[in-house]
């Protein structure tokens, strides 16, 4: 009887301690089970308090702030046209302006001396026109900068939008529910903006004539002002800017290129003839003030306060290089007189050759530099036009 007991003991389970065991079932709870097979019932929350309210707020309206600008870094336009020195495009704008009027400033002091000196010690008829000449180009060129601010000051100034930020905004699943407020907003602003564009009295249509809009452009302009400013024409709004873009603003991009054109032929003309530095620059400025004040009818805007400065400051600037190509001048005149005797002499003509030749490289130097004065002007347009347009 022993025997079988002490054989029913080796068919027993060992004892384990008790330390072993708990650790055992605890290494095999799941989490939230308190080993009986229950799970653990989690104590009710704390309300919150004002402090924590507080903190919540505060938190909801960072994340706002940062979508709001995110959405805005996508929406911005390019006024300056710095590119990545947008951070310091006011005061980059400023240097430019206050530099480009400096520069032009001493030039035109020392010109108008030297011009000065000159007509002291002609006869007194010549120094009667000398300056009644002088006093012209001065009363032209103010005329022009009088003209081009009064307008500019009448103007509203353009808030340029950005029609593919617009696009990207809406496809970015966290911005997408400002997408349709900017989208509302975008079409609300270019709306104004079309239905303000003055075409309706007889002084409007006369006024656009003035700048270049024929019969035809005028109608087209019309019409499309009818479409986009019925609501029930066009449902959505992306349909809406695609029309806006292709009937009207490309309407008055194709005006404004034939202004930038008009007087930049008209530039080039006048400083290829002109006597000296000084009639070269006061001419530039004259027709960059006329181009811009027409450019600012065409689109009915003016630029912000840092496109003013860099288009004032190119302006400086150009009347400026306008004045300074005498020596340019002068080295082209000298290699074309050369070629010209060269090939003159190749051809058999040998007596005249001399007087040929100056007068050919003296026609070729001018024409250089008014082709040069043309290409400053179209620049300074089309940069212009940049910062003009509704829409990027």
């Amino acid at each position: 009887m022993n025997n079988l007991d002490n054989d029913d003991d080796r068919f027993r389970p060992a004892r384990l301690p008790v330390r072993v065991v708990a650790s055992a079932v605890e290494a095999i709870l799941r989490e939230g089970d308190n080993g009986v097979g229950r799970p653990v019932v989690v104590a009710p929350l704390d309300p919150l308090t004002a402090k924590d309210h507080r903190a919540i707020v505060a938190e909801a309206r960072a994340e706002a702030a940062q979508a709001e600008a995110e959405a805005e870094e996508l929406l911005a336009g390019d006024p300056a046209a710095f590119g990545w020195l947008s951070w310091f495009a006011g005061p980059l704008a400023g240097a430019l302006l206050l530099g480009g009027f400096g520069v032009l400033g001493l030039f035109l002091y020392s010109q108008v001396l030297t011009i000065l000196a000159n007509i002291a010690v002609q006869p007194p008829w010549a120094q009667i026109a000398g300056y009644v000449g002088l006093g012209i180009l001065a009363a032209a060129v103010l005329f022009a900068m009088l003209r081009f601010g009064l307008l500019y000051a009448k103007l509203r100034r353009n808030k340029q939008l950005r029609l593919a930020g617009l696009e990207e905004l809406q496809a970015r699943t966290r911005l997408r529910h400002l997408a349709a407020g900017k989208i509302d907003e975008a079409r609300t602003l270019l709306t104004a903006y079309v239905t303000t564009f003055p075409m309706t009295t007889e002084r409007d249509r006369k006024r656009l004539r003035k700048v270049g809009f024929t019969d035809e452009a005028s109608a087209k302009l019309k019409l499309a002002q009818r479409d986009l400013t019925d609501a029930a024409a066009l449902g959505s709004s992306v349909e809406w800017f695609e029309q806006f873009r292709s009937r009207f603003q490309t309407e008055l991009d194709a005006v404004a290129e034939e202004r930038i054109r008009y007087w930049a032929n008209r530039a080039m003309l006048v400083t290829a003839a002109s006597p000296n530095n000084l009639v070269d620059s006061v001419a530039t400025l004259y027709f960059s003030f006329a181009l811009l004040q027409d450019l600012c009818v065409v689109y009915n805007l003016r630029a912000g306060r840092t496109g003013t400065a860099v288009l004032l400051g190119r302006v400086f600037f150009n009347a400026y290089l306008a004045g300074q190509m005498n020596d340019l001048e002068g080295l082209i005149e000298q290699q074309a007189d050369h070629a010209f005797d060269q090939a003159f002499q190749m051809v058999g003509i040998g007596v005249s050759s001399g007087i040929a030749g100056k007068f050919l490289g003296k026609v070729g130097a001018k024409a250089t530099t008014g082709y040069l004065n043309r290409l400053l002007l179209m620049r300074l347009g089309r940069y212009s036009c940049r910062l003009l347009r509704p829409t990027k």
